[in-house]
């Protein structure tokens, strides 16, 4: 959910990152100071996230801040990096080890500790310990990284699944750990449609960013997909760099298209699970995504030219959406 936010960004956060009482510099950090610089790359960097996380009810929205701006440090460890460079990956791999050594310092150390680094580390360490945040989901998160240094292809829907739990799965069942259950005994219910949710949305991206990925030698969509459709990796990837595409790109992105929208399906009725305050939040982001899925289908070769998207106006629309469709259910 919020990793498969997926828009890459000038103004790296990997080094604005720590605890409670911070030293940057020699001056420490305080908690509102790491709030606050959270809520800004949150408001820079989610552009289709942020219309629907300022719905939440504070705390949780700070809260849901401090999430969006630790898994933008996460992905701004993997993103850019050139594998075809000798050691390049190798060199991003240490890196995402070095920032999994320092948030487990973070997490096993308290909210009250103090530890070196940045600006993100304060507001996260607080939010993880708060709202007790599986520590299992941020550990998955940095695998999905490491993932992506080291694998460009994917064999098949079940590789491809794992990846986009990873990346995107256990974003939205970080936001749940923020958010609550309406009834703890529909949690198991609810986590399985969150992730279902995730895997949704990444689906999405995976579909929008086609040649965005192609361009840096990644094809994510499975190999034995893409042999029922007379292609192979090297022939995809070639058609979408010279933007000379044929039917058997059509029928395969309609296939595609298909399964996203079913994933979308399977996680109907999250919302009505999660607490009544941040259902607007949940709604919002998911319509969001189905808005871009929805423009995808009707002109599935509009990837091949631009990212697609929708306008600032139809994402505040939804939000104002989101808002009357909480009033009119409670």
């Amino acid at each position: 959910m919020i990793g498969s936010d997926g828009d890459r960004a000038p103004g790296s956060v990997v080094d604005g990152t720590a605890s409670s009482g911070v030293a940057v510099g020699g001056r420490p950090v305080t908690i509102d100071v790491s709030m606050a610089h959270c809520r800004d790359v949150t408001r820079r960097r989610a552009r289709n996230f942020y219309y629907g996380l300022k719905l939440t009810p504070e705390p949780k929205r700070s809260a849901l801040y401090a999430i969006y701006a630790f898994m933008r440090a996460c992905d701004d460890l993997a993103d850019e990096v050139d594998i075809e460079v000798p050691g390049a990956a190798n060199e991003a791999i240490e890196r995402i080890e070095r920032f999994r050594a320092r948030m487990v310092e973070a997490v096993d150390r308290g909210p009250e500790a103090t530890l070196p680094g940045g600006p993100v580390w304060p507001a996260f360490q607080q939010v993880v310990h708060r709202y007790d945040v599986d520590p299992a989901h941020l550990h998955a998160m940095l695998d999905g990284q490491c993932d992506d240094m080291v694998r460009r292809r994917y064999a098949d829907f079940e590789q491809l699944r794992d990846y986009c739990y990873k990346v995107a799965s256990v974003v939205g069942l970080m936001c749940i750990d923020v958010w609550g259950w309406q009834d703890e005994k529909d949690a198991a219910v609810g986590r399985e449609k969150a992730a279902d949710r995730g895997i949704a949305l990444q689906l999405t991206n995976i579909l929008r960013d086609v040649v965005e990925d192609a361009r840096r030698d990644r094809v994510y969509l499975p190999a034995d997909e893409l042999a029922r459709f007379d292609l192979d990796a090297d022939e995809l990837r070639r058609q979408l760099l010279s933007g000379d595409v044929d039917g058997r790109f059509d029928d395969l992105m309609g296939f595609q298209l298909e399964r996203a929208r079913s994933y979308f399906h399977r996680s109907n009725g999250l919302e009505r699970l999660i607490q009544s305050d941040c259902r607007p939040t949940c709604w919002s982001m998911m319509r969001i995504y189905r808005g871009i899925l929805d423009r995808i289908e009707k002109r599935p070769r509009a990837v091949l030219t631009r990212r697609v998207r929708l306008s600032g106006v139809e994402k505040s629309m939804i939000a104002m959406s989101a808002m009357f469709r909480i009033f009119s259910d409670s």
